[in-house]
């Protein structure tokens, strides 16, 4: 029976210039496995915005998200429900979900727990052209709890097509710190922001 939480205060869904969002899932399981008690998950987001002028030309936004399951094995959690980190909606520069651990073949399998950062400058050079100078952070690892010696980190710019219904987005993103399975480089391309 999963319960779920959202705080939303910014100013716009797609751009928000001001304001926080959060959002926080209990989810526990009547049985994972073997796994003996209750094994839960609880994952929390968390998103901030600053524009640092009134025309909100200048807008820092910065993201944390965390989550564990914890009360079980890996191997008992189902590959849906574990958590994997890569790509343009975590960990921009690298591979979609390669941030996450591998079985012994080197196949992504997923992990019991995860954590993923990003700051952001959002620059906007004319009304409707836009720079965005990125750091983003993150890893999924086997153990319940992050293991804050295995992060992976990414740095890129990115560029925004401002519309009447939000920015259409592309971003460039390059590894800082990549392993033998990760590629140089990512690009992604979306409407709205990244987070």
């Amino acid at each position: 029976i999963p319960v779920e939480f959202n705080y939303d205060s910014t100013d716009n869904k797609l751009d928000p210039s001001k304001g926080i969002r959060f959002t926080g899932i209990a989810e526990p399981f009547a049985k994972l496995g073997d796994a003996d008690g209750v094994p839960a998950m609880l994952n929390a987001r968390f998103s901030t915005y600053y524009a640092l002028d009134e025309a909100k030309r200048y807008i820092l936004a910065g993201r944390v998200a965390a989550g564990s399951i914890f009360g079980a094995d890996l191997t008992d959690v189902p590959p849906q429900r574990r958590f994997y980190v890569g790509g343009g909606g975590s960990l921009r520069g690298y591979d979609y979900q390669s941030a996450s651990p591998r079985n012994a073949d080197g196949i992504v399998i997923g992990g019991r727990s995860y954590f993923v950062a990003s700051f952001e400058a959002r620059i906007k050079v004319t009304d409707t052209i836009g720079v965005v100078p990125f750091v983003d952070m993150g890893s999924a690892f086997a153990s319940e709890a992050p293991d804050f010696d295995e992060m992976k980190y990414s740095a890129g710019i990115g560029l925004r097509y401002y519309t009447s219904i939000g920015p259409l987005r592309l971003d460039v993103a390059f590894p800082l710190n990549p392993g033998p399975d990760d590629g140089s480089y990512g690009i992604y391309v979306s409407l709205g922001q990244s987070f």
